[in-house]
Formats: structure tokens, C-alpha cells, sequence
């Protein structure tokens, strides 16, 4: 039997005392370098004449590898496959035969000695010998010895800028901001809730104000400092910076639902404001951009029925889902299509007039005040519709069999294959498709 309880004990030595806890003024030695890979090396003894002889040995070596230029540790590394830093005094002494650095055999015989770090008399430390003869500031001037570019480069002082805040809103009031957060909380259905929960473990009610605004941004909810002030103002906590994250989402949460909504039947869900008025322009601004406005759209809707073109269908290029809103980037960049350019004054007129809060204008109001789509009709032109085309009768078929028989001849003139149509439909091949199937496939 071995008792392994005293070998772990001396083991440990390495990292604390045993029974330590005892004397807690006792300090433990830390681990050192000298404690781990310097330790497990044991090199071979050396007089004081063999050491002064090695001295000159290794500068006589630096001297032919910095006047030959040699790259010594790929040539070792050839024959060290694992990478353990060792290889063989054979094969040590063959790759400074092949460099052409030959020497006595009892200068060679020193060199090997020295760099037999591992108690035995085969494995040599090629790696420790490169790092002696063939040193990186020796061959090209550089090196830690040779770091002195600060005393001719001094560290500039760091660029400091003025601080710029990425979100500047300039809210009316706390409503606004509450209205703001309810819009897009419903419209991307999110609870925000769900992640102050987290933060709140006692469910006391209250977070720090750090934790609120960790909170916000994993809901992807971003706010000026404005904003973000007046809402810890208008819902402190009952500690000192806190804040009443409950409040808080009772009042977001009536975009969805009513609270004690069990005992109140009959009042009405989701009424929380949702409409904001962030930078809205006072009444002189917003008639002074009306007339830009009106200005606009008269020239543009002059334009169209000059040139006759199809403005919609140039901006539903850029509205992907068909929300009849784009940027106003966008806005102005269809327009310069038409080769109306717009100056910055001209679009922040007609993002104030024609915008939502999102800074995104609303294209379908303003052709619609433009009268894009009846442009064709308002022109005072001859009709070039002749009622000559209508005389092919489209009631269709009322018998069966002549409707089959029409069918055979349009099958047989254009070659088709009907069951191949069908066949897309039918997987299962049970020979039977949907009606609005049968129709389509009749019309493809």
C-alpha cells in the first residue's frame, strides 16, 4: 500500500502550507521561474578554465554566424519533428558540420557539455544555443537592447475631441419619451421587463441606474442624455440612484394591456399614447415650410405631366416592404432621377411637412398631393382607344364538350403536356389537385 495522503501533501508545498489556517501570519513563497523550468534543468559541472574557454567558444561562433549571415534554428529544427527544443549530440554536431563551423573535438566536446540540460549525455539544447550565438540584435541592430526610438520619438499627448452624443432627441415632455418607447415596443414586440427582471433578484421593484440603462440597450432602445435623465427623474427608486423599474413598465406596458385588467372588464386595452412630437416646428416654422412645400410640389407635378413619368414605382425601389416610406436620402436621390434636385433647406421642409418621427418621409402623401397617378388622365389628348378591339367575345364556352374540344386543339397546336403541369401539384400522385390548382395550371 502507498500512502498517498503524504504525497499529495508534499506536492501541494508547491502552492500552500498545510494547516496554514492555523497560523494566518504564515506567508507562502510564490512560484518562480527558478521553481519550474530552471530547476528541472541539470547541467553538467564546469571548472574555471573550461568556463573562460566557453566564453571565447560562443563569441567566436557569433562572430562567423553574423559574418556569414546564417540562420541556425530551421537547420536544427529539421531533426526536432516535436519541437521539444532537444535533438541528439549526433545530429547537433551534423548541422554545424554542414554550416561549415568545424572546430576540435574538444571544443566540440565543451559546446555539447554546456548545453546538456537534462542530466543524460545524448540530448543537447539546441534551442538555448541559438539563443546565445544566433540573436536577433546582433544580425539586424534590433532587440530590447536597442529600443530606444522614444528618446527620439516622444508619445504625443492623446487626441481629445468634443464629446458628441450619437442620440440627440430633445423630448417635449416624459409622455413623449414614454409614447416613443410604446411604438417600438409594439412594434417590434418586445417586454422590457424581461430584462430588468434579471436585474432585480429580491424583486424589490428598484435598480441601480446603470443596471437601467444596461437594461434599455439590450432592448435595443437608445436615448440622449436628456432622455434619459427626465425618465430616472420621473421614476426614482427608493434608494439613493435607483430606479422604479416596475412604474416604469407599467406605464410601457399599456400599450398592450391594462393593469387589474380582471376587475375592469370593460375598459379598453392597448390605449397608452403611442404618437410623439419630438422636434416638432412651431406654427411660424410650420407655415414657412409649407409654402417650400407647396412651392415643390407645384413644379414637380409640372414636371410629371410634362415628361409623363411614373414616380411610384421609383420609390417603391427603395420601400421593400411597401410602407410608402423612405429616407431622406432616398427621397432626394429619386428625384435628382428626374433630374429635380432638391437643396438641403428644400428636404428638411419637406421631411418637417411630409415626415414621422423617425425622420422617414411618407412618398405616397406627397405624389398624392402631386397627382402622380392621374397625370395620364388630366392630359388634354385625342384617346387613341378604338372600339374595333373589342369585338372578340371573352364569355367563354358553355358546353362541356366544345369546351374539351377547344382544349385539344390548343394542346395540340402548342405541343403541351398537361400531366406535367399537374404533376408539380400532385406529389403523392393521387390525381387530384385543389380547384384554384386546376385553374392555375390551366393558366400557365
Amino acid at each position: 500500500m502507498v500512502q498517498y495522503t503524504a504525497f499529495v501533501d508534499s506536492i501541494d508545498q508547491a502552492f500552500t502550507i498545510k494547516g496554514i489556517e492555523k497560523n494566518p501570519t504564515l506567508r507562502v513563497k510564490p512560484v518562480e521561474s527558478s521553481d519550474t523550468i530552471e530547476a528541472r534543468q541539470k547541467y553538467l559541472e564546469f571548472d574555471d578554465d573550461e568556463r573562460n574557454l566557453m566564453k571565447d567558444i560562443l563569441e567566436a561562433y557569433r562572430q562567423q554566424i553574423l559574418v556569414k549571415r546564417l540562420n541556425l534554428k530551421p537547420l536544427f529544427q529539421d531533426f526536432d519533428i516535436t519541437r521539444c527544443g532537444h535533438i541528439t549530440k549526433t545530429q547537433f554536431v551534423r548541422v554545424l558540420n554542414q554550416l561549415n563551423i568545424q572546430s576540435t573535438e574538444h571544443v566540440m566536446g565543451l559546446l555539447v557539455k554546456k548545453y546538456m540540460d537534462k542530466g543524460n549525455a545524448n540530448e543537447v539544447n539546441y534551442f538555448e544555443f541559438c539563443n546565445d550565438v544566433d540573436r536577433p540584435e546582433d544580425m539586424f541592430g534590433v532587440g530590447r537592447d536597442f529600443n530606444h526610438s522614444y528618446e527620439y520619438f516622444p508619445k504625443s499627448q492623446p487626441t481629445t475631441i468634443a464629446r458628441k452624443e450619437i442620440v440627440s432627441h430633445n423630448p417635449d415632455d416624459i409622455e413623449d419619451i414614454l409614447a416613443r418607447i410604446r411604438a417600438e415596443c409594439k412594434e417590434r414586440r418586445i417586454r422590457l421587463s424581461e430584462f430588468m427582471r434579471d436585474f432585480d433578484r429580491l424583486r424589490s421593484g428598484d435598480i441601480t441606474v446603470d443596471q437601467f440603462r444596461i437594461a434599455l440597450n439590450m432592448g435595443s432602445l437608445h436615448f440622449s442624455q436628456k432622455e434619459f435623465d427626465l425618465l430616472i427623474n420621473t421614476f426614482p427608486g427608493k434608494k439613493l440612484n435607483s430606479v422604479a423599474w416596475r412604474d416604469f413598465d407599467e406605464s410601457i406596458e399599456s400599450a398592450f394591456t391594462t393593469k387589474n385588467l380582471e376587475k375592469r372588464i370593460d375598459e379598453p386595452i392597448g390605449a397608452g399614447r403611442t404618437q410623439t412630437f419630438y422636434g416638432a416646428p412651431s406654427n411660424n416654422q410650420l407655415h414657412s415650410h409649407k409654402q417650400v412645400v407647396h412651392e415643390i410640389v407645384q413644379n414637380f407635378r409640372q414636371q410629371l405631366v410634362r415628361e409623363r413619368l411614373d414616380p411610384k414605382s421609383f420609390f417603391q425601389t427603395w420601400d421593400k416592404h411597401n410602407h410608402y416610406r423612405v429616407s431622406p436620402k432616398q427621397f432626394r436621390q429619386v428625384l435628382a432621377t428626374f433630374n429635380f434636385p432638391l437643396s438641403d433647406e428644400q428636404v428638411v421642409s419637406v421631411q418637417k411637412v411630409f415626415g414621422n418621427d423617425k425622420g422617414e418621409i411618407n412618398y405616397a402623401e406627397f405624389l398624392q398631393r402631386c397627382n402622380a397617378d392621374d397625370n395620364q388622365m388630366n392630359l388634354s389628348q385625342s384617346k387613341t382607344y378604338s372600339a374595333s378591339f373589342r369585338t372578340r367575345d371573352f364569355a367563354g364556352e358553355t358546353d362541356l364538350s366544345k369546351l374539351m374540344q377547344k382544349i385539344k386543339v390548343i394542346v395540340k397546336k402548342d405541343r403541351i403536356r398537361l400531366l406535367e403541369f399537374f404533376q408539380d401539384h400532385d406529389v403523392l400522385r393521387k390525381g387530384y389537385v385543389p380547384f384554384m390548382k386546376f385553374k392555375g395550371v390551366l393558366h400557365s
